[in-house]
């Protein structure tokens, strides 16, 4: 295959990735990891690290930092009443700066997946030609795990593209140059997007000074770790300045998360989920230093992949395929190192027809793929997210500014996308209930109650006991669909003196792909 038809093959899969994660995109602040980032980057653009919370310091109820914590955050060990962020800072880095030039926030994973499917291009040419270069990048648009990653405002997809520039920096041109400076200043960016991986710095560092030769073995290693300092350095500032050491995460200890025990039970399912979701093809990456014009090359690619995956082996066991998401900056040198070898393979069996049979192998995999992927909801996210930005808009639109809301899961979203102060409901003693209304009320805030539909018989068994409101006998002020309610405690009186409560029926919100507003940033 000719470069100019590789690069063409390429170019495309990198606008479908792009496409893709802005068609099926959630656009929404979700769950804790998603609404994490999208807040924190508000944050960031308001100047701060963290939320202020002068009520922590006067509630009368056990553990009220806990209370007022939205998704996402924690009490600063410093200030309880100061709630951090527990994700890295990275991606919110990144959005907010996104905000600052007027683009949505929202465009930048699906951009950084755009970056990282070139790069596997660009990689895959340097590693064995443009043929692989190709292959890969139209395999790494089909993977499950990206496709289902590539549509959240999430740090997976970020931290692959960094770890994939540096690799690419690393590795060099197919003239054999490196720029091991840029890739510093790429694994910079990585290191403030995941902290964890630094091993995979050490990985790279140790391949420079391996490929460098006896003459100034150092040089580039030097250069390598002297761009990764600005990243060290503002992280090790921002988590001071947020969990009171620059070693320390808002993820908690490392005794609580990392384990011994947890090593097998890791590998198994990693290993298992990988091969179940992207089939047996991946472990022809093993052949990969064997068959690849740059071997030195594919023994980089495989410590990156062996490197990510040694660093989540000891971390908490998860039950969900979709958590090889932390796999992600293994899955592209995997992939480069499969198609190389199918590549040679079919090179060998068939050498006149070696392009078009490489294209159908890789046809058929895209095929398979894109089944698992669709099987596994990657383009039903926007659906199934949609709850969360219901709820935070419900609340925005439809209450006054000086509320304080009651809720669980939609405790991010309301952050969000209303700024409105949250207490989690499930952090308040039954007894205590009537208490924490009162106690918001007497400082200004109207309190009212956002549950949704699976939620309220968990209240009622919590509540109904110890306070009347928990046994929701009144009429909702706002209801959204059939799944999402939003009560002001203060209609139940009323309610039961003249029956007279009347609740807006809300219709739910249009998919993201269906409103230019939300992912052009209008919204």
């Amino acid at each position: 295959m000719s470069a100019r038809v590789a690069s063409a093959i390429a170019m495309c899969a990198t606008l479908a990735a792009l496409a893709t994660g802005i068609v099926f995109g959630t656009y929404v602040a979700g769950g804790s990891d998603s609404s994490c980032y999208l807040n924190t980057a508000r944050l960031l653009i308001r100047g701060t690290v963290g939320l202020e919370q002068p009520l922590v310091r006067d509630a009368p109820w056990p553990r009220p930092e806990q209370t007022f914590t939205p998704a996402g955050f924690t009490p600063s060990p410093i200030d309880p009443a100061f709630l951090v962020p527990i994700c890295s800072p990275g991606l919110p880095l990144l959005m907010a700066a996104a905000r600052g030039l007027r683009v949505s926030e929202f465009l930048i994973v699906p951009l950084l997946g755009a970056l990282a499917v070139w790069l596997t291009y660009a990689l895959g040419r340097t590693v064995h030609g443009p043929t692989t270069g190709a292959a890969a990048a139209v395999l790494l648009v089909s993977s499950p795990t990206f496709l289902y990653q590539v549509v959240q405002p999430m740090s997976d997809i970020p931290a692959m593209a960094w770890w994939l520039l540096v690799i690419t920096c690393s590795s060099g041109r197919e003239d054999g140059s490196r720029r091991p400076g840029l890739a510093g200043l790429a694994g910079s960016m990585a290191l403030l997007t995941r902290p964890n991986l630094v091993p995979l710095a050490m990985v790279v560092a140790a391949y420079l000074v391996v490929v460098r030769g006896r003459g100034h073995r150092y040089a580039d290693a030097t250069k390598f770790v002297a761009g990764l300092l600005p990243g060290v350095a503002l992280l090790a500032w921002i988590q001071r300045g947020m969990y009171g050491s620059p070693l320390a995460t808002g993820y908690g200890s490392v005794d609580t998360m990392m384990a011994a025990n947890h090593v097998l039970p890791n590998l198994r399912r990693y290993v298992e989920w990988l091969i179940g979701s992207h089939t047996p093809f991946l472990l022809l990456a093993l052949a990969g230093p064997a068959v690849v014009r740059r071997p030195r090359q594919a023994w980089l690619c495989l410590g990156i992949a062996a490197a990510t995956l040694a660093c989540y082996l000891p971390y908490r066991v998860f039950d969900d395929w979709w958590y090889t998401r932390f796999l992600l900056p293994a899955i592209p040198p995997l992939i480069v190192l499969a198609s190389a070898a199918l590549v040679s393979l079919v090179t060998r069996l068939v050498p006149g027809r070696q392009a078009l049979l490489t294209a159908a192998c890789v046809v058929m995999l895209t095929a398979v793929w894109m089944q698992v992927a669709r099987a596994r909801h990657a383009f039903d996210l926007a659906e199934l997210e949609q709850h969360y930005y219901r709820a935070g808009t419900a609340a925005a639109d439809h209450i006054a500014e000086t509320a304080a809301i009651f809720t669980l899961k939609d405790s991010g979203s309301v952050l969000f996308h209303a700024g409105r102060p949250t207490l989690s409901w499930d952090t308040i003693e039954p007894d205590a209930l009537n208490q924490a209304l009162a106690f918001v009320t007497a400082h200004g805030y109207a309190p009212y109650l956002l549950l949704e539909l699976d939620e309220e018989p968990v209240f009622r068994d919590r509540f109904r006991g110890a306070s009347v409101l928990g046994n929701l006998d009144w009429p909702p002020r706002v209801q959204v669909g059939r799944t999402i309610r939003l009560y002001n405690p203060l209609d139940r009186p009323q309610f039961l003196a003249d029956g007279k409560v009347r609740t807006e029926y809300l219709r739910d919100a249009p998919l993201p792909s269906r409103d230019w507003r939300r992912w052009a940033g209008l919204r």
